[in-house]
C-alpha cells in the first residue's frame, strides 16, 4: 500500500468534526527544480493535515512520498521527467475537505545552488560553475553578486525568474560586470519576459565575471524570491517568421543572441493558438522559450523595401497575414490586400502578444488616392485592432510602425487581416479586488450542492447559449440553464450523491450557442492573477482551460431556497425564504448570497441566517424596466467551522417576473395645516385578481397619517383618508407612492405604484378655531346623512375664489 493510500485510509477514518474545510496553500519551496531528477519539496499553508494529492495542470511532473508534518506543512517528492516542459507548471492540491489555491512549481535544465551570504559587493561575490540556477532572495536595498571565470569568445548568458514566481510585487534587475566593475550587459524589464530581466555576452577577455541581481528600486523584501540561470546557453530576444500554419515545419531564425542568429527547425502542432520555440546550442537551450502563432491563414513575408504604398507587399487573398520586422529606426512597413464593398475585417497587428519590444501602429489608406481610412494604436490591449468596413471594391494599404519609431533586428510582428465573424466563450468572474483565486474551483460536499457563477462574451451575434461539460467527478450532475441572449452571466448548480467518491480532477467545461443561428462552440476558461495590484492591474497570471473540480465530505448545513408561490412584477419587491438544514450540534451564523440577479433585479450583496436559526428571508426588488420572463436562481452559503469555511448552495428555483397585476395615479392633494384632507387614487387592472388586495400610503411627510385601504378587482378608485397635524410641515411634498398587497395563490404580490404623488400642506388661510360642538345624533331611525364626495384640487380652489 503506497503511503498516499495509507494517509487517505487513515483520513477516512477520522470523525466528521476534525474535517478542515478550505485548505490554504501558501507557498512551495522550493521554487523550482531541474530536469530528470527527484525534488524533495514542502507544501506552506494552513489546514493542509488532509492533504491527498496534487492536480497538475501540465504534464511532466508527478507527486510521491506524500507525509503531512501538521497542518501548516506537507513534505513530498516532484518527480520532474527528463522531458518535462522548460518553464511554469501550475498546481493545486486536493483533500477531502477542498482544493487549495494554485500555486507554481518552475522546472529548468540546470541543477539548483542556493544563494550563500554574504555576497553584497563586488569583492564578496558567491562563486558559482557556469550552466547553474541559483536560488536565491532579494532582501531590502540588497545586491547579490556571483562570480564565474570565463574564457575569451565565451558566451555568457543569465536570466532571473522573479515576477513569474508569482509571490509577490518583484520588478529583478540583472547586469553583468566585468573584471575591471565595467557594466557590459544590463536589464530591468526585457519585453520577452515582461518583468523579467536577462543578459547575455560573449567576453571580451579573459576573467572573472560578476553577475548581480536585485530588486530594480532596491525595495526588496524576504519574499523576493529568485531563480537566476546563469550559463553558456544561448538567450534570443525574437523569432521570425512569428507564426505558421499547423503541422508546418519551419526553419525559425532566432534573433537577438550575442553569438548572431540561431536556427532551430521545429514542427507546428495541429492544435492551438500558440506554439513555444526553445532555442538550442551545443545541447543548452534557453530558460524560456519564444513564441509564435499557429493559425491556418495564408501568409506572406515582408520584401524590402516596403517602406511606401508603391512598395508594398502585396498580400494573399483575405484572410490573410503578412510578416515583417522593423529593422531600423522611423522604419514603416506597408502591405497591400484587395476587399470588396461591404466586406467586415478585424486588422490586427500582434507584437507585444508575441513579447516583442515594439509598440505597434495601424494605419489603413486608400491605394487609390492615399487617404487614411482609420487607425489605432492599442484596443484593449498593448496591440492595435481596427475593425473597418469596406466602403467600395479595390486595393488598399497597411502600414506598421513603432509608436516611437523605434527598431531593431528582434521587432517582430504579425499582421492578420480576417473576416468579423462570430464567436462565443466563457469565463469565471473575479468575486474580489485582487484575488482572482477567489470561489475558482467548484467543490462540492458529498449529499449537497454547490453553485458558481459563469459570465459569457460574444463577439459579432446574439445567440442563446447553454453550458456543457466533456465529463464530471463520479456521483456529480450539472443543472445549467439556458443563457439568454440577453445576458452575460448565468449561474450553474453542481450536485454530488450523498455517496459520491471523495475524489477530484481537471474537467473541460465550454458553451455552445443554441437557436436557428450559426453552430459556434467556445471553452469556459480561466485566468489566475497571480501578482495583481491594486489600481495597476495584473503582473503575472495563469492561464487556464481545464476547472478544477472536487467531492469532499459532508457539510454541516444544506441550504434550501424555497421557490416563491408568485412573480415578482415590475416595480416590485419579493421575499424569498431561506431555509439551513443544519446538522446536530451546528449553530453558527451563515452568510447567504444571491449568487445571479437576472435583469432588472436588484437585491441585497449578504443576508444573515443568525446563530441558532434556520430561516432568514432575501428581499428581492424588479425596477421598472426589468423584462417579463421566467429566470432560474440559487443562494450560496458560506458556513464557518472551526476548521475553516464551507460553500454550499441551493437548487435552482424558477423566478417568474411579469407585469403589474394593476397600475395607479394619484391626484394631487392639498390641506392647511390641522385640516383633513383625501387622496385619492385611481386604479387600472391589468390582471384580474380573487380577493381584496391591501393599499397603503408610503413617502407621507411627518405629522401626516391614514390608514389601510382594501379593495377589489372592481374597483376604479380609492381614497386615503389623510389626517394632519397642526405643525405638518409646510411644503410641497413629492414622492409618495402607494404599495398595493394583491392576493395570489395563498400569498401576495407586492406592488409599488403611483409614484410621484403630491401632497402639498399651507399654512391656515385663519386662525384655527376652536374645537367645534359634537353635532346632534340624528333622531331614531332616521337616514345616514350621505358621505361628501372628496372635492379634487381644482375644486377646492374654486371653492376659496371670491
Amino acid at each position: 500500500m503506497t503511503r498516499t493510500a495509507v494517509i487517505a485510509l487513515a483520513l477516512g477514518l477520522m470523525p466528521a468534526a476534525l474535517h478542515a474545510f478550505s485548505p490554504e496553500l501558501s507557498l512551495i519551496v522550493p521554487r523550482g527544480g531541474q530536469q530528470g531528477t527527484e525534488v524533495a519539496v514542502e507544501f506552506r499553508g494552513d489546514r493542509l493535515e488532509e492533504v491527498q494529492e496534487a492536480l497538475f495542470n501540465d504534464v511532466g511532473i508527478t507527486l510521491k512520498d506524500l507525509q503531512v508534518k501538521d497542518a501548516k506543512s506537507v513534505v513530498a517528492k516532484f518527480v520532474v521527467a527528463p522531458d518535462a516542459p522548460l518553464g511554469e507548471h501550475s498546481l493545486r492540491l486536493r483533500s477531502p475537505s477542498g482544493l487549495t489555491e494554485l500555486r507554481t512549481f518552475w522546472v529548468g535544465q540546470f541543477p539548483t545552488v542556493a544563494e550563500v551570504e554574504p555576497n553584497n559587493s563586488f569583492d564578496q561575490p558567491q562563486k558559482v560553475d557556469l550552466n547553474v540556477t541559483v536560488a536565491g532572495v532579494a532582501g531590502n536595498e540588497d545586491e547579490d553578486y556571483y562570480v564565474c571565470s570565463l574564457k575569451k569568445g565565451q558566451r555568457l548568458s543569465v536570466e532571473v525568474e522573479g515576477m513569474r514566481l508569482g509571490r509577490t510585487m518583484f520588478d529583478p534587475y540583472v547586469a553583468i560586470l566585468d573584471p575591471r566593475k565595467f557594466e557590459v550587459a544590463s536589464c530591468d524589464d526585457a519585453p520577452l519576459l515582461r518583468n523579467d530581466a536577462f543578459a547575455t555576452i560573449i567576453a571580451p577577455e579573459d576573467g572573472d565575471y560578476r553577475v548581480v541581481v536585485r530588486e530594480a528600486a532596491y525595495e526588496g523584501t524576504d519574499q523576493c524570491d529568485y531563480r537566476l540561470h546563469i550559463g553558456s546557453f544561448p538567450r534570443p530576444s525574437g523569432i521570425f517568421p512569428p507564426g505558421g500554419k499547423p503541422g508546418e515545419t519551419i526553419d525559425f531564425r532566432l534573433i537577438g543572441d550575442p553569438a548572431g542568429p540561431i536556427v532551430k527547425k521545429a514542427t507546428l502542432p495541429q492544435q492551438g493558438e500558440r506554439f513555444p520555440v526553445f532555442a538550442g546550442v551545443d545541447g543548452l537551450l534557453a530558460p524560456s522559450a519564444n513564441w509564435v502563432v499557429v493559425s491556418p491563414l495564408e501568409h506572406v513575408e515582408e520584401t524590402e523595401p516596403n517602406d511606401s504604398n508603391n512598395e508594398a507587399t502585396v498580400m494573399p487573398a483575405i484572410p490573410c497575414a503578412g510578416q515583417g520586422i522593423l529593422e531600423k529606426k522611423d522604419d514603416t512597413d506597408c502591405y497591400k490586400f484587395h476587399a470588396t464593398k461591404g466586406n467586415n475585417l478585424i486588422l490586427k497587428v500582434m507584437g507585444r502578444a508575441l513579447r516583442s519590444p515594439i509598440d505597434a501602429v495601424l494605419r489603413l489608406r486608400s491605394a487609390k488616392d492615399g487617404k487614411q481610412l482609420g487607425e489605432n494604436d492599442d484596443q484593449g490591449g498593448p496591440d492595435p485592432l481596427l475593425a473597418w468596413t469596406c466602403p467600395e471594391d479595390g486595393d488598399y494599404i497597411i502600414e506598421v510602425r513603432d509608436k516611437l519609431g523605434r527598431g531593431g533586428p528582434d521587432y517582430t510582428y504579425r499582421l492578420e487581416v480576417i473576416w468579423k465573424e462570430a464567436a462565443i466563450a466563457a469565463a469565471m468572474p473575479v468575486v474580489e479586488r485582487n484575488n482572482s483565486q477567489k470561489w475558482k474551483t467548484f467543490v462540492v460536499s458529498r449529499g449537497n450542492r454547490y453553485a458558481a457563477l459563469i459570465n459569457v462574451t460574444r463577439e459579432n451575434i446574439g445567440c442563446d447559449m447553454v453550458l456543457e461539460a466533456a465529463s464530471l467527478p463520479a456521483g456529480v450532475t450539472m443543472n445549467a440553464p439556458g443563457v439568454a441572449k440577453s445576458t452575460s452571466s448565468f449561474p450553474v448548480v453542481f450536485e454530488a450523491k450523498a455517496d459520491a467518491p471523495v475524489a477530484g480532477g481537471l474537467y473541460h467545461l465550454g458553451v455552445h450557442s443554441t437557436g436557428d443561428g450559426p453552430a459556434l462552440k467556445g471553452e469556459l476558461a480561466d485566468t489566475i492573477h497571480l501578482v495583481d495590484i491594486n489600481n495597476q492591474g495584473a503582473y503575472h497570471s495563469v492561464p487556464l482551460d481545464r476547472i478544477a473540480m472536487a467531492v469532499i465530505n459532508e457539510a454541516p448545513v444544506k441550504i434550501e431556497l424555497d421557490p416563491p408561490a408568485v412573480p415578482i412584477v415590475r416595480n416590485g419587491i419579493l421575499q424569498l425564504k431561506v431555509r439551513a438544514i443544519r446538522s446536530e450540534g451546528y449553530n453558527d451564523a451563515i452568510t447567504v448570497r444571491f449568487l445571479w440577479n437576472p435583469p432588472g433585479i436588484g437585491s441585497p450583496t449578504t443576508i444573515t441566517i443568525p446563530s441558532g436559526q434556520s430561516e432568514a428571508m432575501y428581499e428581492i426588488n424588479a425596477n421598472g424596466d426589468a423584462p417579463a420572463a421566467e429566470w432560474k436562481v440559487c443562494v450560496l452559503a458560506e458556513a464557518p467551522t472551526p476548521k475553516g469555511t464551507v460553500l454550499v448552495s441551493s437548487a435552482l428555483v424558477p423566478l417568474k417576473v411579469v407585469e403589474p397585476y394593476l397600475t395607479m395615479t394619484m391626484d394631487m392633494a392639498a390641506t392647511e395645516q390641522g385640516k383633513p384632507a383625501p387622496m385619492t387614487c385611481k386604479i387600472e387592472v391589468q390582471h384580474p385578481f380573487n380577493g381584496d388586495a391591501t393599499a397603503e400610503l408610503i413617502g407621507l411627510p411627518g405629522g401626516v397619517t391614514t390608514t389601510a385601504v382594501t379593495f377589489n378587482k372592481d374597483k376604479t378608485e380609492i381614497v386615503f383618508p389623510l389626517t394632519v397635524a397642526g405643525d405638518a410641515p409646510v411644503n410641497k411634498h413629492g414622492n409618495i407612492f402607494c404599495r398595493v398587497n394583491v392576493p395570489e395563490n395563498g400569498a401576495t404580490i407586492l406592488h409599488q405604484v403611483g409614484q410621484g404623488g403630491t401632497l402639498r400642506i399651507d399654512k391656515p388661510s385663519q386662525p384655527v378655531a376652536q374645537a367645534a360642538q359634537p353635532e346632534k345624533p340624528p333622531a331614531a331611525g332616521a337616514p345616514a346623512a350621505p358621505a361628501a364626495k372628496p372635492l379634487s384640487r381644482l375644486e377646492q380652489l374654486r371653492q376659496r375664489t371670491p
